[in-house]
């Protein structure tokens, strides 16, 4: 596998990143993580957005990232996965590698940039037959809304939901659902489409919003409303977005079936436009 690592790419078992690295040292870092279909990113100019209005809001020395497209593309070639049905391509920034301390390093330390490619493979059983997931409590920190590497409460909610014997773990915060440890979530109730309004708890996702897109286009009702726990356990079909997931029905939460069970019309219909989107770009 080729990697990208501060403007050379080499061979992934030949990245070398310090331990000084503030990534490796505090999780001061950012991420992104684009979906190729049949070579081409789905949404690359949104990702590369997000990414620089987080290094904004992370003070970094530098928050244009203009080498990001062609990195992601020179990956997909290096790697051979240009005729591959789907790709991901994950990109990293770190603040860089400086000795350990709480303030910010020199503001000419250059940042650490990582990145790799590798085929992807949708999960079909889940996607088409439903998939089971939790809610946990919410003890993440106060800007979720940025795509940071410090990851730990949602990597231990996830394996908590996997030893349950589901897919995702369901943020619950103040009684409202806020979102998946690596999606969104949305709702349908009586034929109007529900998803958590963005605030500091709600990661603004690249695919949650093109299937809001996707509703008005189909003339689906869209309300972006606080969704309560029982609001969502009563719901007629739940569903969880992200580049990865797609999206994934949720058709039991904590043991409890949602609707009938199975997945619902609406969200077959918006898999179906999710498909042709990113298909035929």
């Amino acid at each position: 596998m080729i990697a990208f690592l501060n403007g050379q790419y080499l061979a992934k078992d030949r990245v070398c990143i310090s331990p000084d690295d503030r990534g490796f040292l505090f999780a001061d870092g950012l991420y992104e993580v684009v979906r190729f279909y049949h070579n081409r990113p789905f949404r690359l100019r949104e990702h590369r957005q997000r990414l620089e209005n987080g290094a904004r809001e992370l003070r970094f020395n530098r928050c244009e990232f203009p080498e990001f497209d062609e990195v992601l593309m020179n990956l997909i070639e290096k790697n051979r996965l240009e005729k591959v049905e789907s790709a991901i391509v994950y990109f990293q920034v770190t603040r860089g590698a400086a000795p350990r301390s709480h303030r910010f390093p020199p503001p000419e330390t250059p940042l650490t940039v990582y990145a790799f490619a590798r085929e992807f493979f949708s999960a079909v059983e889940e996607q088409e037959n439903g998939a089971g997931a939790i809610l946990v409590e919410d003890d993440r920190w106060g800007h979720c809304d940025l795509k940071t590497i410090a990851l730990l409460p949602n990597t231990l909610a996830h394996q908590k939901a996997r030893d349950a014997g589901a897919v995702e773990a369901l943020f619950v915060r103040e009684g409202l659902i806020q979102e998946g440890t690596h999606s969104n979530v949305a709702v349908v109730k009586g034929g109007i489409f529900y998803t958590p309004p963005l605030t500091r708890h709600v990661l603004p996702g690249i695919t949650r919003q093109a299937v809001i897109e996707l509703c008005r286009e189909a003339d689906i009702e869209v309300k972006e409303a606080a969704i309560s726990k029982n609001f969502l356990l009563e719901a007629d079909e739940v569903m969880i977005i992200g580049t990865t997931v797609e999206i994934t029905p949720i058709v039991r939460i904590d043991g409890k079936l949602i609707g009938s069970g199975r997945p619902g019309p609406l969200t077959q219909q918006l898999q179906t436009a999710l498909f042709r989107l990113t298909h035929n770009m």
